[in-house]
């Protein structure tokens, strides 16, 4: 276990336990259980890290606005996986696309 985020949970004759702190994605991926017998095992173990979404931010291309003129909100939640999924409401309504 050459990476100190590994640590030893439980070494026994039947059981290897290991525990791994400070996930992050790169650590995702197939993991393998070697037993060295004759002839020799192996089992696998597919991680998947997930990541949830940071606060969303909203930006405004305008704050203030004369009636009848245009403007652009932007809302961006930023370094999820899976990907997030924005919605806007307005009060307890949910826009959609054809306003």
């Amino acid at each position: 276990l050459k990476d100190a985020r590994f640590q030893l949970v439980n070494f026994s004759d039947n059981e290897l336990r290991v525990s791994l702190s400070n996930v992050s994605l790169s650590d995702e991926g197939r993991y393998v259980c070697q037993l060295y017998t004759d002839p020799p095992q192996e089992a696998y173990a597919d991680i998947t890290v997930l990541i949830p979404p940071g606060n969303p931010i909203i930006e405004a291309k305008d704050e203030v606005l004369s009636e009848g003129n245009e403007t652009e909100m932007t809302c961006t939640a930023m370094s999820s996986k899976p990907a997030a999924t924005i919605r806007w409401m307005k009060g307890d309504k949910e826009l959609t696309g054809g306003w």
